[in-house]
């Protein structure tokens, strides 16, 4: 039985999918599993044991319909017996159809039940939606209920020794260490640099800690102007300079650290996939339980503006993206001050 799945784009939704390919290896006794996705979301799935083959797709190599088509003739080759494809737009949708699978899954709508033969509608209110729409498209394909699990990041021994070495000599071992994701993916999901400043001091002043930002070097002007905004002794906690120049290396430094706090974001979904503690503060616009997992262990809390200003949310939180900045402001520090202090005392216990 040989399987692809497909889970092109962002590097959130790719560790999300790797749910399906352990699920279709541990029910699908000697499966081949194949995964296609785009090369810089490679880091997340380095390594892990339940994918036998990653499969790269090339934005502008296989742009347009032809290209598409060719792509898709192309996996044909391989011979897939079930194709399942997580992201279900024409980038994907076409080469699964083309792949010539005889079993193609994916999400339902009202033009995908002609390119699938097995369609399925998500669960939009239940909790930790994206998690429970990939376990729904490998129940779907193996026809019989599948255990719950959650996405895992799998680093080699060597590299979190490699992280432990550059922690010890970059960083005050001896103090708790807490990675910031400092910014989101654009600025509509990031908090406003002033309250992001106020949630550093809130940190400092509950605990003495030591800061790390997750930043790539073209955003250091965005991450010195919230740092200049923080008080000065939450600027002696911080340390600057030092930062992962990889996602991969990201990834095996986060594996070290005792929790991340901070904006909505792929980095908040390698932490939890590393079991690593995260204090999460959700867009306005995103609707909170979509990437949301085990938050009752108080391990994996979340912040979002519904949970202060209900009244505000007449419909699904997407709904709201043109208000995002408008609603960031009402998002102070001082409504979730007590709760983020609980949360930095209980991980550093």
């Amino acid at each position: 039985m040989k399987v692809l799945v497909i889970q092109i784009k962002m590097i959130g939704d790719v560790l999300a999918s790797t749910v399906i390919c352990e699920t279709i290896k541990k029910n699908l006794l000697g499966a081949e599993v194949h995964y296609l996705i785009q090369k810089n979301t490679f880091p997340v799935v380095d390594n892990n044991p339940f994918i036998d083959k990653v499969l790269f797709f090339e934005p502008q190599e296989h742009k347009g319909f032809l290209n598409l088509y060719r792509f898709g003739k192309s996996l044909k080759k391989e011979q897939y017996d079930i194709v399942i494809d997580a992201y279900c737009k024409w980038d994907s949708i076409l080469p699964a159809y083309f792949s010539g699978a005889k079993t193609i899954v994916g999400h339902y709508k009202w033009y995908t039940q002609f390119f699938y033969t097995k369609t399925v509608v998500p669960d939009a209110d239940c909790n930790a939606t994206a998690n429970a729409y990939r376990l729904l498209l490998s129940k779907t394909a193996l026809g019989k209920e599948v255990e719950m699990i959650y996405p895992q990041i799998h680093l080699r021994e060597e590299e979190k020794e490699k992280a432990k070495s550059a922690i010890k000599e970059n960083c005050d071992t001896s103090k708790p260490i807490f990675m910031i994701g400092i910014l989101g993916s654009g600025k509509n999901k990031s908090l406003p640099p002033k309250y992001m400043a106020e949630t550093l001091d809130l940190i400092t002043n509950t605990k003495d800690v030591q800061l790390l930002f997750n930043y790539m070097p073209n955003q250091l002007e965005e991450v010195k102007a919230i740092y200049d905004l923080c008080a000065e002794s939450t600027q002696q906690k911080i340390n600057l300079d030092f930062y992962a120049k990889g996602l991969r290396d990201f990834i095996a430094l986060q594996s070290q650290c005792d929790a991340l706090i901070g904006n909505e974001g792929g980095a908040t979904n390698m932490a939890k996939a590393l079991n690593v503690p995260t204090f999460t503060i959700y867009a306005p616009w995103i609707n909170r339980t979509s990437w949301n997992i085990k938050e009752e262990t108080g391990f994996y809390d979340i912040v979002h503006l519904s949970d202060y200003y209900p009244e505000l949310y007449q419909k699904h939180a997407k709904n709201y993206k043109a208000l995002a900045f408008e609603w960031y402001e009402k998002l102070k520090p001082e409504l979730y001050a007590d709760k983020l202090k609980a949360f930095v005392l209980r991980v550093t216990k």
